[in-house]
């Protein structure tokens, strides 16, 4: 298990290639030959712009796999590159299947926690240049991991990844938090997602909804 790549975008571009208005977007990110500092924040030098929906500590930095970018090399007729997903880290050798919130990936001097999965917006749809990718994205349930920064290190390019299984609790698959974001949940379920190291944006949204219940 692996770093294949380290993704970040210098530049905010503005993209709308299926769907108007244009957006300015840091989606469009590029592999680093160096290695880069990962703060609390995430990495320096990525820039994002919208920040009301992306980034944040539980959101510092977004992992996909080079697996999942061989599955959708079949379905869009087309290997996509590493970073064309808008991610931070293109790892190889883990199966974010059976990822769980709270995992831990343990790199060379850097740990990072699973807290939520990527959930896709027009955004996405318009970089890889495919008008319905949003719900083939949800479709798939292939999501990603997003991560918050619990140790601040660097990364780079070749770096090993360790995965620590999370044993603090309930232990909550992340492509099931995928289809769970989506649905009317239980108050049963909303408890285990809000004891469980979920990401600050999905906590305050679970809040909310236990709230209906009382």
């Amino acid at each position: 298990m692996n770093v294949v790549s380290v993704n970040i975008a210098r530049v905010v571009e503005q993209t709308s290639e299926v769907k108007k208005p244009k957006v300015r977007t840091g989606i469009y990110k590029k592999p680093q030959s160096c290695r880069v500092q990962v703060g609390s924040l995430g990495l320096k030098g990525d820039l994002i712009f919208n920040r009301k929906y992306h980034g944040g500590r539980d959101q510092a930095v977004y992992a996909y796999s080079i697996e999942d970018y061989e599955f959708w090399g079949h379905s869009l007729k087309y290997p996509p590159e590493p970073g064309a997903f808008g991610e931070n880290l293109t790892v190889s050798g883990i199966d974010f299947g059976s990822l769980c919130i709270g995992d831990i990936f343990i790199l060379r001097d850097l740990q990072l926690q699973v807290t939520a999965p990527r959930i896709p917006c027009r955004i996405l749809s318009s970089a890889i240049k495919h008008k319905n990718f949003a719900e083939k994205f949800n479709e798939a349930n292939r999501p990603g991991a997003y991560f918050r920064v619990i140790s601040e290190g660097t990364v780079g390019e070749g770096d090993e990844v360790k995965v620590k299984t999370y044993e603090d609790g309930e232990r909550i698959k992340l492509t099931t938090f995928f289809r769970d974001k989506g649905n009317v949940l239980t108050k049963e379920a909303l408890k285990k997602y809000l004891r469980s190291p979920i990401d600050t944006r999905s906590r305050k949204n679970f809040e909310n909804q236990l709230r209906q219940f009382e």
